[in-house]
């Protein structure tokens, strides 16, 4: 596929909430011919040899262990209608876990006072449009109802994927997306945040999320 095509489908692709179904055979004349392979088994080595964590238990579960093992009770999440898990948030919140506002005050001396907050939020919550089979990877868009807070500012993202959504590999995701709805933002997230700045030391968690974990549904 020519560049300026695939940027194309890209911008064309990338605002829907709700994502076909990839065909069986990710057929398409621009697309490399790979072999067949299970994607999800192929999604989860990938995924894991990047220190990312997958998990196939209830959703609910899988964010109150992680909240309890950091002994924190507060968490950013997309609204309700964006998570593929109907009544998630309210389930948190009757184990006691409360969600932090992410639409900040519109007064300056309201304002400054919430963002200093968020450095106490450890925990975040999002679902993937997509899943990368072929480089591990969750796409997460961004936009009303979607913070982009869950995603890169608390120390752990936990990223809701529903298998439905796996795809081999970014092209195979973005030549099946007919949307024409740009998001503010698309982040392609490749494990743990982790930088080799400073004195060539890979450090974890510097520039995001030092985990991301990956519910599959």
């Amino acid at each position: 596929m020519e560049r300026k095509e695939f940027l194309h489908r890209i911008e064309q692709a990338v605002g829907a909430d709700t994502v076909p179904e990839p065909s069986a055979a990710h057929s398409h004349p621009g697309l490399p011919d790979l072999p067949e392979v299970d994607l999800i088994a192929h999604f989860i080595e990938a995924f894991q040899a990047l220190d990312g964590r997958v998990h196939h238990e209830s959703p609910v579960e899988v964010i109150s262990k992680i909240m309890a093992d950091r002994g924190v009770d507060e968490y950013v999440a997309w609204d309700s209608q964006h998570l593929p898990v109907t009544g998630l948030l309210d389930e948190l919140a009757d184990r006691g876990y409360r969600r932090i506002e992410t639409v900040l005050p519109s007064d300056p001396q309201g304002r400054i006072p919430h963002q200093v907050g968020y450095m106490e939020v450890q925990v975040g919550i999002s679902t993937a449009v997509a899943a990368l089979a072929e480089s591990g990877s969750v796409v997460v868009t961004s936009g009303p109802g979607r913070s982009r807070l869950a995603s890169v500012i608390p120390e752990v993202h936990v990223v809701l994927a529903p298998t439905a959504r796996m795809f081999r590999s970014l092209s195979h995701w973005a030549v099946q997306i007919e949307s024409s709805d740009l998001p503010a933002n698309l982040m392609v997230i490749t494990g743990p945040s982790r930088t080799g700045d400073i004195e060539l030391t890979l450090t974890r968690g510097v520039h995001g999320p030092g985990e991301v974990h990956v519910v599959l549904l």
